[in-house]
């Protein structure tokens, strides 16, 4: 062969190289399917292969051309927007029309080639403040771009030394996986840095002397200001100084071996027209025994944005707005009852009080129930509108076991307890009024042998209150009652022992602790139980100031609340949920 040849042959097939791969497809041929126009997805290339075609044709006869190599966007994110499927030779195969959110670029691409997530996208970055160390090898990097399409620049190593302030968190995906990252400032070293690679800086201990139960600012994160105290915040006492007034035995009921449901909530499908009674059963001769409790709202059941039905039929605690215009509920996922109490998922719904009820009429009381039902079902009218109107559901949070929203009526502030049980260290938290989640968390501890309790209300100079019911002690009678009194907010936690109880507990299960404000007395509330006491006069308190009423049925009582403007007191109860008014006799 001459050299002429031998040099034509490979100038041939070096152009045949060189025709492009976008191409390959060109020849062969599909039936098309109609094109189904669908909800927008994002998607991100599985691998740097495939491509992005353009489709020519007719629907029997239909070509691809590539139009765009996956590999040269591995680092962006594809939005779906439309299906179709491409047949041969029997063989189906479903495609996708995308546009990449950096470069605008469109076509089909097979959905085999494609995963659903996000990539190189990200949120708007919030306000976040805190102070951090390097916990393991890792960069702060520049980012530009916008939301959706982020661009990491060069990074700078963190430095194992150094402390970084940070300032803003924002979220930004790869390849379909969520990843918090920091804004973080160092000397002249600034930019975003994964928050794994983060952990919290030393607190640097001082040498001022701070009041008694004083709180320290240490982080603030996802809108959330965190605050601790150091040392114990229980006031010291010597137990051999308490002491209890009488309470018969005879007004202490027991746990029911079942809960009770509301007499017609299951003939109705808890579809409940007409109200409900718990009746008296005993009561001590006083002016605020004498009372039973007949429903004022039976509470919502279903709701749509929530994963499964009968999802609202756990409230646990409940309490007035300050002018009386909310009402707000605090509810527990049931499913979570066996998890650490700290772990367990809430949530709070406020409902604009004189707007349910208007629409909770004896008669036509299921009303609010029907309007959540048909929100949950799509076949909404518009009187459901109107009621869905008054009912705001707050988002779910990690709230724990909430028996204990209650008021703060000088601060005009909604507190919490999060954790009690599972360590001596507990937790509050406040709850905004606004959205209804947490925005600052106070740790704190009553001392190495004090459990923080389960309730809590306040009266209207501040002062906050819970009760204990005794297990085990050498100094205090097995299930009497014990008082705390003191305050609790983000700058200060404080707590005395009230060295004087009560002899028993209302029931064998404490539930609640409520204040009217109107007759200056505490609640105590159990199961069927409900004992009441002059908060003036705790610590001096004689047998005739403690008010006992017991109640017929087996139902849970959740919580008691008072109004802060009237002397009207309602019950939180289960199995279903529904607010009960208190009925003066």
């Amino acid at each position: 062969m001459g050299w002429k040849k031998t040099v034509g042959i490979t100038m041939l097939l070096g152009c045949t190289t060189l025709i492009p791969a976008l191409n390959a497809n060109a020849a062969t041929t599909y039936k098309r399917s109609k094109q189904t126009t669908v909800a927008s997805k994002p998607y991100y290339a599985k691998s740097a292969t495939g491509n992005t075609y353009t489709l020519k044709g007719s629907a029997k006869k239909t070509t691809l051309k590539a139009n765009h190599a996956l590999k040269n966007y591995m680092s962006t994110t594809w939005t779906r927007s439309k299906t179709l499927k491409l047949t041969r030779g029997g063989k189906a195969t479903t495609y996708y029309y995308v546009k990449n959110a950096k470069t605008g670029a469109t076509g089909w691409v097979k959905s085999s080639s494609v995963n659903a997530g996000k990539n190189f996208q990200g949120t708007t970055a919030k306000k976040s403040s805190g102070s951090y160390q390097r916990a393991k090898a890792g960069k702060v990097y520049a980012i530009s771009g916008n939301n959706s399409y982020v661009k990491f620049g060069k990074g700078t190593a963190l430095s194992t030394t150094a402390t970084y302030k940070r300032s803003k968190v924002r979220t930004i995906y790869k390849r379909g996986k969520a990843y918090q990252y920091d804004y973080v400032t160092s000397g002249k070293t600034k930019g975003w840095v994964l928050h794994s690679y983060l952990k919290a800086a030393t607190v640097k201990q001082t040498t001022t002397k701070k009041a008694f139960g004083a709180t320290t600012q240490v982080a603030s994160s996802n809108g959330v200001t965190y605050y601790q105290t150091s040392g114990d915040v229980l006031s010291a006492y010597n137990g051999n100084n308490f002491k209890t007034v009488n309470v018969a035995s005879n007004y202490v009921m027991g746990k029911p071996s079942t809960y009770g449901y509301s007499s017609t909530y299951n003939a109705s499908n808890s579809f409940q027209t007409t109200a409900g009674t718990i009746g008296l059963l005993r009561r001590t001769n006083d002016a605020y025994s004498n009372y039973s409790f007949k429903t004022s709202v039976y509470l919502p059941i279903d709701y749509k944005d929530f994963a499964t039905k009968a999802v609202f039929g756990d409230p646990q605690s409940a309490t007035f707005s300050k002018d009386d215009k909310y009402l707000y509920v605090l509810y527990n996922v049931p499913d979570d009852a066996t998890r650490p109490i700290s772990e367990q998922t809430g949530w709070v719904i406020r409902y604009d009080w004189a707007g349910i009820l208007k629409y909770s009429k004896n008669g036509s009381m299921d009303n609010i129930r029907r309007a959540t039902n048909h929100y949950y079902n799509g076949n909404m009218s518009a009187q459901d509108k109107t009621i869905l109107s008054y009912i705001k559901v707050g988002p779910q949070f990690k709230s724990g076991h909430v028996q204990s929203l209650a008021l703060n009526p000088k601060t005009n502030q909604l507190w919490f307890i999060k954790a009690y049980k599972d360590s001596y260290t507990a937790t509050a938290q406040r709850l905004s009024a606004s959205t209804l989640k947490p925005n600052a968390s106070v740790n704190f501890t009553l001392s190495s042998k004090v459990h923080m309790g389960s309730t809590l209300t306040f009266d209207n100079a501040g002062n906050a209150y819970f009760w204990t019911q005794t297990a085990s002690t050498s100094w205090a009678p097995k299930n009497s009652v014990k008082f705390y009194k003191g305050s609790l907010g983000s700058g200060n936690v404080h707590f005395k022992l009230v060295m004087q109880g009560l002899l028993r507990a209302p029931g064998s299960t404490l539930q609640s602790v409520s204040y009217n404000p109107k007759n200056g007395r505490l609640y105590l509330v159990s199961d069927e139980s409900i004992f009441s006491v002059p908060a003036s006069k705790l610590g001096s308190l004689s047998a005739s100031d403690v008010s006992a009423t017991n109640f017929s049925g087996t139902r849970e009582f959740e919580s008691l609340v008072f109004k802060h403007n009237s002397n009207a007191g309602y019950l939180l109860t289960n199995k279903g949920p529904e607010i009960m008014q208190m009925v003066m006799k």
